[in-house]
C-alpha cells in the first residue's frame, strides 16, 4: 500500500524511483541507476540491483516496471472487505507494484531467516505501460543472469508461453476546408472520411489470435468550417505473421479506397514496435517452475496473453525468460483491487521461487 500511494504514472516515475532506492538501501541491497536517453520520456530512471547469494551459482533476474497506468496521481489505498483498493477515480497501481512489493517482502523474510538462495538481480524499469520503453532501452551490459522471471500477468498460477506482436498504424486524412454556407466551393470533410474508415475496421477481440483497437481520433475545426484534417491510430495485437499481414493489408486497402472515394489525400504509417515472443522453448525453466508451484500448492497453467511485457525484450536479447502472474482484478481501472488472502499465497510462491528456482 505504501508503494501504491507513491504515485508513478508513466513519464512521472521519479518519486517512486527514489522511494525504491531508499528501500534497497534499507535492505542493504547494492544498486545502480540507469539513466535513459532521449528515446524515453521520463523524469525517472531504471534501477539495477544485485542481491548476493550462494557462491558459485549463477544469478537469475527479476524484471519489474515502476510505472502505472493513469489516472494514478494521487493514489489513496485502503482495505475493505479483504480487498486492497484505491479511493476516488484512480487506479491502485497493482499492475507493476504488487510484484515489487511481494518479491521485496519475500527477500526481506528470507534474509531475516538466514536462508540461502541463488544470487538475484533486480531490474526496475520505467515507461513500460507506454510501449516497454524502459526495458527496450535498458543497459544490459552489467547483467550476469541468463534466466529471467517477469511478474506482469493477472492470474496467479498462470505462466505465459506466448505474447503477441503489436503493430501500430497512424492514418492522416487531408480534405479541403470551406465555410459551411459556400456551396460554390464545397469542402471535403476529412473527419467524415476518418469516421467512415473507422466504421469499416473491426475492433475488440476478433478471435483467439487477433485484437484491434482504434484510438486517438483528432480533428480540430471551427464549427462553421468543414474539417480539412483528421487523424486516428490503430493498434493491432496478433499471434502469427500471417494473421498480422492479412489484417494489415485489409486496413490499408480500406484507407486507400475510402480516401479515394471521398477525394481525400492521406498519409499512412506503420510501426511494429513489439515483436511476438515465444517462451515455450524454455522447457527446463518451465519444469522447474512447475515443481515450485506444486510445492506451494498452486496448480501451474501454461497460458497465452494479449499483454505486451518487458519479457519480450529480455527474451529477445538472449536472457531466457518466463512471464508469470499474480492475481489482480479489474487492472487499469478505478475498480482495480487485490485480495489480501491472495497476497499471502503470492508471498509463499515468491519465497519458494527465490529458494528453489
Amino acid at each position: 500500500m505504501a508503494y501504491a500511494d507513491c504515485a508513478s504514472e508513466s513519464h512521472k516515475e521519479k518519486a517512486f524511483c527514489e522511494y525504491m532506492e531508499n528501500e534497497l538501501k534499507h535492505m542493504g541491497i547494492p544498486f545502480e541507476r540507469q539513466m535513459l536517453g532521449n528515446e524515453v520520456v521520463t523524469d525517472g530512471w531504471n534501477i539495477l540491483a544485485r542481491v548476493p547469494g550462494e557462491r558459485g551459482k549463477k544469478p537469475f533476474l527479476f524484471v519489474f516496471h515502476l510505472d502505472t497506468a493513469t489516472p494514478g496521481n494521487p493514489v489513496k489505498s485502503y482495505i475493505e472487505d479483504g480487498r486492497i483498493q484505491s479511493r476516488d477515480n484512480s487506479v491502485l497501481g497493482a499492475d507493476g507494484k504488487l510484484a515489487i512489493a511481494v518479491v521485496m517482502e519475500a527477500l526481506s523474510r528470507l534474509k531475516e531467516r538466514g536462508e540461502s538462495h541463488r544470487p538475484i538481480e533486480l531490474l526496475f524499469t520505467v515507461c513500460q505501460e507506454l510501449g516497454l520503453h524502459g526495458s527496450k532501452y535498458a543497459d544490459y551490459s552489467g547483467i550476469e543472469s541468463e534466466e529471467a522471471l517477469v511478474i506482469d500477468h493477472y492470474v496467479t498460477g498462470e505462466v505465459l508461453v506466448r505474447t503477441p506482436s503489436r503493430l501500430r498504424i497512424s492514418v492522416e486524412l487531408m480534405g479541403r476546408s470551406a465555410h459551411v454556407i459556400r456551396n460554390e466551393e464545397p469542402g471535403i470533410n476529412a473527419l467524415k472520411a476518418a469516421v467512415e474508415i473507422i466504421q469499416k475496421i473491426p475492433t475488440g477481440r476478433i478471435n483467439e489470435n487477433l485484437s484491434i483497437n482504434v484510438y486517438d481520433l483528432v480533428a480540430l475545426s471551427p464549427s462553421n468550417v468543414v474539417p480539412r484534417y483528421a487523424r486516428f491510430d490503430v493498434e493491432i495485437r496478433s499471434f502469427g505473421d500471417d494473421v498480422r499481414e492479412q489484417i494489415r493489408q485489409e486496413v490499408r486497402r480500406t484507407v486507400e479506397k475510402t480516401a479515394e472515394k471521398l477525394e481525400c489525400r492521406y498519409n499512412y504509417r506503420e510501426d511494429q514496435d513489439v515483436p511476438e515472443a515465444d517462451f515455450s522453448r524454455n522447457t527446463d525453466m518451465l519444469k522447474r517452475l512447475e515443481v515450485i508451484y506444486e510445492k506451494t500448492g498452486i496448480p501451474m497453467v501454461k497460458a497465452r496473453s494479449f499483454g505486451v511485457l518487458d519479457a519480450t525484450w529480455t527474451e529477445r536479447l538472449g536472457i531466457r525468460t518466463i512471464p508469470i502472474g499474480f492475481n489482480i482484478y479489474h487492472s487499469h481501472s478505478a475498480r482495480e483491487y487485490v485480495v489480501v488472502e491472495d497476497v499471502e499465497k503470492m508471498l509463499q510462491l515468491a519465497e519458494n521461487i527465490i529458494r528453489y528456482f
